[in-house]
């Protein structure tokens, strides 16, 4: 579902509700806080036709600007840069860069339409905040010096995870529905659509089945996967993303899947299946997945991890199945903002609409008092390396609603 820009009236409204929403902020939002000359600049690049992740950076770029006080610099499509106008940006190439804030590569739910030539003004002593699709608000930032998947594990391992009783039974709702999202509810029902499924494709029931999430040829984690699967007998193969494959229902691949592997971050080990990831990805720190960095450490991992599940042993163990259901609730709710700011993301084709009037709505109010500027707000004096809907560092936080 995209939302792309559809005539020049509802852009034209949006630009006013923007401009609008400046007014009533005192016009702090978008330009230095304070008195005297902006202390740098925060450049924000939007490309491509839809409003969504361009409205996410410029708010997030807009909101860093008032907390660092610094000038709103845009970079990109031409109706991006007049909607960043609204919100006070200006040329400033006299001033140093403070942060770049762009749109993900990946989970906007498509191409962003970036230019692949364009590069920032920034260079990499510089923070960078990507705005992720889904959701209300989500991003990651990574700070000079940083490795994010060591910064995501560490968050998850000293804010998230020592406050898990605080969060079980909001990260056991959320693993219900995510498996209620894909047709498998009870341990029963996987049992026989394994079976059924198994049995269609004319594959041996009595073998561990092993599915490959991701389709990378020529890369060496691949090549070696595959190679290791087209001469091995102990395991049932499946590879649903290749070109050409028979392909069932989620809930069948699931239902028939007894251990995953995954080219990036994968759920699965929320659902009480174990996943071997090849390759480190923002989430892997987290202690969910068996991550390998080699091919040889790949292949022996999976070696063991079949032969174990063909003893009616499993590589996935209790506490790998919480971290599984707590980094997903994390990643689906805990790190997505909800702010009267934006529509939901699922809004799709009325969302310039939506936005104007959200913008609109919030004007009555000071910028800072909204949860987006304090989310904000906390990643950047903290350097986080990701958004929060509340303070993890808050002895009240986790006693919050996290629904």
């Amino acid at each position: 579902m995209e939302a792309h820009m559809h005539g020049g009236g509802e852009f034209a409204e949006l630009i006013s509700a923007v401009r609008s929403y400046r007014r009533e902020g005192g016009d702090a939002v978008g330009g230095a806080q304070g008195e005297g000359r902006p202390r740098g600049r925060v450049v924000a690049e939007a490309y491509g036709d839809d409003v969504r992740p361009a409205a996410r950076v410029l708010l997030v770029a807009s909101a860093l600007c008032d907390v660092t006080g610094s000038r709103l610099v845009a970079r990109g499509d031409a109706r991006w840069r007049r909607l960043a106008a609204a919100f006070g940006a200006a040329d400033a190439p006299d001033l140093p860069d403070v942060a770049l804030v762009t749109a993900g590569p990946h989970g906007t739910d498509g191409d962003t339409g970036r230019d692949p030539g364009a590069e920032a003004d920034a260079d990499a002593d510089v923070p960078v905040v990507r705005v992720e699709g889904g959701g209300t608000l989500k991003a990651y930032a990574c700070f000079p010096g940083d490795d994010l998947t060591e910064r995501v594990g560490a968050f998850f391992e000293h804010r998230v995870w020592p406050s898990r009783e605080a969060f079980g039974a909001d990260a056991e709702r959320e693993a219900r529905l995510a498996r209620g999202d894909h047709g498998v509810n009870t341990e029963t029902e996987r049992r026989q659509l394994r079976s059924c499924g198994l049995r269609r494709l004319g594959l041996d029931e009595g073998r561990p089945t092993v599915t490959v999430w991701g389709h990378a040829p020529g890369t060496p984690m691949y090549e070696a996967t595959a190679e290791f699967a087209a001469g091995d007998e102990t395991a049932n193969w499946l590879f649903p993303d290749r070109p050409g494959s028979r392909v069932p229902s989620d809930a069948v691949l699931w239902s028939m899947t007894d251990l995953g592997v995954a080219f990036g971050d994968s759920d699965l080990p929320a659902f009480g299946l174990p996943v071997v990831q090849a390759g480190p990805a923002e989430w892997s720190g987290c202690g969910v997945t068996h991550v390998t960095r080699s091919p040889a450490e790949h292949l022996d991992v999976l070696r063991d991890a079949i032969a174990r599940h063909a003893k009616g042993e499993s590589v996935l163990g209790p506490e790998q199945r919480e971290r599984g259901r707590l980094r997903l609730w994390l990643r689906r709710r805990g790190a997505d903002v909800p702010t009267p700011l934006l529509p939901h993301w699922e809004l799709g084709g009325d969302h310039i609409a939506a936005l104007a009037a959200a913008l609109r709505g919030a004007t009555a109010g000071e910028p800072g008092d909204d949860t987006l500027h304090e989310a904000v707000r906390r990643l950047w004096s903290r350097r986080d390396p990701l958004l929060t809907r509340f303070d993890f560092q808050d002895p009240e936080g986790p006693a919050r609603s996290t629904r």
